[in-house]
């Protein structure tokens, strides 16, 4: 670049940083008088006409519609994967609130039922009566209150790094450990026994399937809460003094497993879905040589 031949009073050019500098400490108002106008090049504007005018409209709809056409893409794909699931989650609260109100009305017409069954042997047999409450409170087909305890299993809390154990594992409680406490609680005298609001009868099964407790099929989550109608006091030391207490404390001292105790006057158990009642009779001699597929009367049968 050819050297400028204007000179300060100093002798650098009026580009020189120390004229600059020099301009400012003396006269600020000096600086656009040493810079003057050669070299300098501004940049020109594009013409202002009007093919210019529709060529910016011209790409700027273009760029508006291709921003419009992605943002709607993006909102199309998001939809698209939540929806089935939304609608899966719909369908699941939908048919869990029919459930219940379909149990809600099975417990009401058993209760009809119940009352209605009760007076009509009350009114034929007195000890008939007696005889069924019996049987239903053995078949856990009716529900019960009066004082119990409530034994509680909780997984343990996330714990911390040790040997062959990472950080944040926690010990999840196992149908094993809600059988063994349950049967402690029957060992102990209980008279009714429900889990998460799940009643036990003698046909009742605690299984696991994948990581869920199921009861009766019915799957259940931690806290386990085992609601047992009886001595409260007797119940509690029956369970500690045996086999099941010490096991409880060792997988509460060992795996973390959180294990409560609560007693009160007044729980209640729920009573267990009714099943179909089924009468057994003793074979007789013709009942034990005929076939019972064969719809043929036999010869000392009455067709009529």
């Amino acid at each position: 670049m050819p050297e400028s031949s204007r000179r300060t009073p100093h002798g650098e050019t009026p580009y020189s940083p120390m004229s600059l500098l020099r301009a400012l400490t003396s006269n600020p108002l000096d600086v656009e008088e040493l810079r003057g106008t050669e070299g300098g090049h501004e940049e020109e504007a594009p013409p202002d006409t009007a093919r210019m005018r529709v060529l910016t409209v011209v790409l700027a709809l273009v760029l508006g519609f291709a921003v419009a056409v992605a943002v709607t893409n993006l909102r199309a794909e998001e939809v698209a994967e939540q929806g089935p699931r939304e609608q899966l989650r719909a369908e699941v609260a939908d048919s869990r609130a029919e459930a219940e109100a379909l149990e809600a009305q099975r417990e009401e017409l058993q209760a009809e039922v119940g009352v209605l069954q009760e007076a009509v042997l009350s009114s034929e047999d007195e000890a008939a009566g007696e005889d069924l409450t019996a049987a239903q409170r053995a078949a856990a087909t009716v529900a019960l209150s009066g004082p119990g305890v409530v034994l509680s299993l909780d997984d343990s809390a996330p714990l911390p790094a040790t040997p062959g154990v990472a950080e944040g594992t926690v010990n999840r409680v196992t149908d094993d450990d809600v059988q063994l406490a349950v049967n402690a609680l029957w060992a102990a005298g209980a008279e009714g026994i429900s889990v998460n609001g799940q009643r036990l009868s003698m046909t009742s099964a605690i299984r696991t399937a994948g990581s869920a407790v199921l009861v009766d099929l019915h799957p259940i989550s931690p806290p386990y809460r085992i609601t047992a109608l009886g001595d409260p006091e007797a119940l509690r030391s029956g369970v500690e003094d045996g086999t099941g207490g010490a096991y409880l404390e060792e997988i509460s001292q060992r795996y973390g497993i959180v294990v409560g105790w609560e007693s009160g006057e007044e729980y209640t158990v729920p009573a267990r879905t009714t099943t179909a009642l089924r009468e057994a009779s003793p074979l007789t001699d013709e009942t034990e040589t005929s076939d019972p597929t064969d719809p043929t009367p036999s010869p000392t049968e009455d067709p009529s």
